[in-house]
């Protein structure tokens, strides 16, 4: 199935993105080089060169699924996040190192830093700027869809990657395999059943349910007490969007999560309250 809606909206810029980028690598810049969503010259540099490496293999990574498993709590997956095409511009911070350094001191198991301008105000080099100052690992989240986005990917830094299964669908696999040629942990979402058992058949390592159907933006947190309890060990589960306080933590982890991931309520407050979604119950049945 095609995506549908911002979905696909978003994949058509994307698409432009990556040819810009393409014709970078080879020498012709056709945008202004501080364009927001531009990757610097030396990220620039560094893909080129892990394309033509096939991969690449550094010494600093930071593990990221087994930042996501705590038998004592449920551990979290904070966002640097500016705004949404559902909810608008929310933050209330105006350094994203600062919010990395609160979700730090909040005790974030990883963080997810927004890379894409054009939707969600995020920039490249949030990614490198937030990690300098978190000291676990960075998830850049992004609407990636081919080899060039990984290596980008790994020259910026990040240690894992978000992969989404509405826009990937069978390529899901391929990715997989290619992200951990580039030394990248992946987060691959899903919305239903069809989509996780792509993730499944892929082998992700990390699975994440979004409770948000892009389509029309609802919110269900049903959605992972539906799916997330289809995961079996040692796959990390992880419930997506939605979290609005221990309540909600405390309902994600009941079904079955090792994790979640909260944007838009933490980034509203500077990372405040934090702490109260590290929840700590027991968990709920996994097959």
């Amino acid at each position: 199935m095609s995506p549908t809606g911002i979905l696909a909206e978003i994949g058509r810029r994307k698409r432009w993105e990556r040819e810009v980028l393409r014709d970078a690598l080879r020498g012709d810049l056709r945008v202004a080089p501080d364009s927001d969503w531009l990757p610097s010259e030396a990220a620039l540099a560094d893909a080129k060169r892990f394309l033509r490496q096939g991969g690449c293999d550094r010494d600093d990574r930071r593990a990221f699924g087994a930042a996501l498993t705590d038998e004592s709590e449920l551990r979290v997956i904070a966002e640097i996040k500016r705004r949404s095409p559902s909810a608008g511009s929310f933050a209330s911070w105006e350094d994203p190192a600062e919010l990395a350094a609160a979700y730090a001191d909040g005790g974030a198991g990883a963080i997810s830093v927004l890379t894409d301008a054009h939707y969600f105000g995020g920039r490249p080099e949030f990614l490198a700027t937030c990690r300098a100052v978190f000291g676990g690992p960075a998830l850049r989240k992004d609407f990636l869809d081919d080899e060039l986005d990984l290596a980008v990917s790994a020259a910026l830094g990040a240690d894992a990657v978000l992969l989404i299964v509405a826009m990937l669908g069978p390529r899901t696999t391929s990715l997989v395999r290619l992200a951990r040629a580039y030394g990248l942990e992946t987060l691959v979402e899903v919305h239903d059943q069809r989509e996780l058992e792509l993730a499944m058949a892929a082998g992700a390592p990390v699975v994440g349910v979004n409770n948000r159907d892009l389509r029309t933006f609802r919110v269900d947190l049903a959605t992972t007490e539906r799916l997330a309890c289809q995961l079996p060990a040692p796959i990390v589960a992880v419930g997506e969007s939605g979290v609005k306080g221990p309540p909600d933590a405390a309902r994600l982890r009941k079904a079955g999560c090792d994790a979640i991931l909260v944007g838009e309520s933490l980034a509203r407050t500077g990372g405040a309250g934090l702490s109260e979604l590290r929840v700590a119950l027991t968990r709920g049945s996994r097959a």
